[in-house]
């Protein structure tokens, strides 16, 4: 039985410290790959998997994204939770979780802001499957310790993403 993800939760609320000047003045989830952002992406992502209720956790240039999801029009489709103060992973996941139309309940998806992957339906698949008789899954990577911070290379080709992990 693969059961279906009712939330999705993209952490966007980073103070962007680690991007040098640019993370002052842009929020990470609006830096462009290709023609969209990564926040285009992952909204289009969740609603590719049949997730209908997208949430985004803004903190720090809370004021820039919502201006951009108010151009694309896509403040209907998406919902902000505004963090003050910062509120950190896990509490972000508890402002969600205590919204009305949430209540602690149903399937999250949990979406950190600044990094991306593609899963195929068949992997996706295979994660919902695993929901039943878990209270979460993780996904992994497998990553070559000796490489630096920034060059963590993602080839499924070659069977980089590691098992997923029932928790």
């Amino acid at each position: 039985c693969i059961m279906q993800v009712d939330y999705a939760l993209i952490l966007s609320a980073g103070l962007g410290t680690r991007m040098g000047e640019i993370g002052k003045k842009t929020p990470k989830v609006l830096w462009p790959v290709f023609a969209k952002t990564l926040l285009e992406l992952q909204i289009a992502y969740c609603k590719d998997l049949g997730i209908q209720k997208i949430y985004i956790n803004t903190h720090f240039l809370h004021n820039e994204l919502e201006h951009f999801l108010r151009e694309k029009n896509l403040l209907g489709e998406v919902k902000l939770l505004h963090e003050e103060p910062l509120l950190d992973s896990g509490g972000a996941i508890h402002n969600l979780a205590q919204q009305k139309d949430v209540q602690y309940s149903g399937n999250l998806l949990l979406i950190n802001g600044d990094q991306f992957l593609f899963f195929d339906q068949e992997y996706w698949d295979k994660a919902l499957s695993k929901i039943t008789n878990c209270r979460a899954v993780l996904f992994g990577i497998s990553v070559d310790k000796e490489a630096a911070y920034n060059e963590t290379i993602l080839d499924i080709a070659v069977g980089v993403i590691s098992p997923m992990t029932c928790v």
